[in-house]
């Protein structure tokens, strides 16, 4: 617990100092673009609402630092709106306790009474496409859109009674939605800090998905509804555009 807040105060200081490293390298050449690129990296804070056949599945909090990567194209219209599209990569997934979901690699490792914690995630790639609004030659603004997700690598870890019995990870999984859309929303602060939430539109687990045990089919996620969202924070690197005030030459007279 302690590492976590070290890296989440870590990434918060370094954000700013790049943010104001690269806003005065821009000021000194005198940059003021409506059309520019901005990076960033996110610490993720995720849960889901999960159900199985009516019940309710406790969810733990996740933590989540690697890998994170957003890359925007940002589309000015004036000072106080503007457009954001770009391509993101993520980590993202939940964790249940007492999980009451049981599939083909999990036989032989459970009994009745075990204690059964599971973590699924999925590396994603998506397209995010927003609106923003507020004062944007400040770089503080609201913003808001959607963004389609590829769930292109699901890993899934099994834990009985604490201890850690499986583990699998599977590339462009059935077990999952393949394409699952979200909507987010969220507000950028001076320094570069955003803090966004973002709520998934679909279940994360595909509810179709199929094994075969023994020649009978089962579909261990069929009713289960398995809908993820986040808290996240991030500290970009983001350009000032703001003109810089003009040399003069100076008066020899």
């Amino acid at each position: 617990m302690k590492f976590k807040f070290t890296l989440f105060f870590l990434l918060l200081v370094m954000g700013g100092t790049l943010h104001a490293q690269v806003s005065d390298t821009l000021l000194k050449h005198n940059k003021r673009e409506n059309v520019y690129r901005t990076s960033s990296g996110e610490l993720i804070f995720s849960l889901v609402d999960m159900e199985v056949n009516g019940e309710t599945v406790d969810p733990v909090l996740r933590f989540s630092a690697f890998f994170h990567f957003m890359e925007q194209w940002n589309f000015d219209l004036g000072d106080h709106f503007g457009f954001q599209a770009g391509i993101a990569m993520r980590n993202v997934g939940f964790i249940t306790r007492d999980d009451p979901i049981r599939i083909q690699e999990h036989a032989g490792l459970i009994d009745g009474d075990d204690e059964v914690d599971i973590k699924r995630r999925s590396y994603s790639l998506g397209i995010p496409v927003g609106l923003k609004i507020g004062k944007l030659r400040d770089g503080a603004f609201f913003y808001g859109g959607v963004e389609p997700e590829l769930m292109f690598n699901y890993k899934e870890k099994l834990f009985v009674n604490g201890d850690k019995d499986d583990k699998f990870n599977e590339w462009f999984s059935d077990r999952v939605n393949l394409i699952n859309p979200s909507v987010y929303a969220g507000i950028q602060f001076k320094n570069g800090i955003n803090l966004r939430l973002k709520y998934y539109l679909l279940d994360f687990l595909n509810t179709d998905y199929e094994e075969v045990i023994d020649g009978q089919t089962n579909l261990p996620y069929e009713n289960v509804s398995s809908q993820m969202f986040y808290i996240s924070v991030s500290a970009g690197l983001l350009p000032d555009r703001r003109r810089a005030e003009p040399v003069l030459p100076e008066d020899r007279t």
